[in-house]
């Protein structure tokens, strides 16, 4: 049998000190990934819907089609992609433009990358 070395107390403190570094940049990432996709996802839901909806150019049209929609993909998506949300998601996609939604989204990313010695 091998011989069970004793470990020091700092040494064990480093390690999990490290170890937790190491989990809190990950954690740190991922949620910042996450929200730079799920930004963009309701950018793009935004701007397919007001593209479709100006392209008919009637108010009551635009009326249907966002309840409509938000019926189906709250039956596959669940409650999330409701009215209130798919409205959110136009008044973004005509407050910023692709160029405006990518840069910060990115700025962000590589703000986390700088914050987790990443970049």
């Amino acid at each position: 049998m091998s011989e069970i070395k004793y470990i020091e107390p700092q040494q064990e403190t480093q390690l999990y000190n490290d170890v937790c570094q190491i989990i809190d940049g990950a954690r740190g990432r991922m949620a910042t990934y996450a929200n730079t996709e799920a930004c963009l996802t309701n950018w793009y839901v935004g701007k397919r819907i007001k593209e479709d909806v100006l392209y008919n150019k009637r108010a009551e049209y635009g009326k249907q089609v966002v309840i409509n929609l938000s019926i189906k993909l709250s039956e596959r998506y669940g409650n999330g992609w409701g009215e209130k949300k798919l409205r959110h998601c136009i008044r973004g996609a005509e407050t910023f433009s692709e160029e405006e939604i990518v840069y910060a989204t990115r700025r962000q990313c590589d703000e986390n990358k700088e914050l987790y010695g990443e970049g």
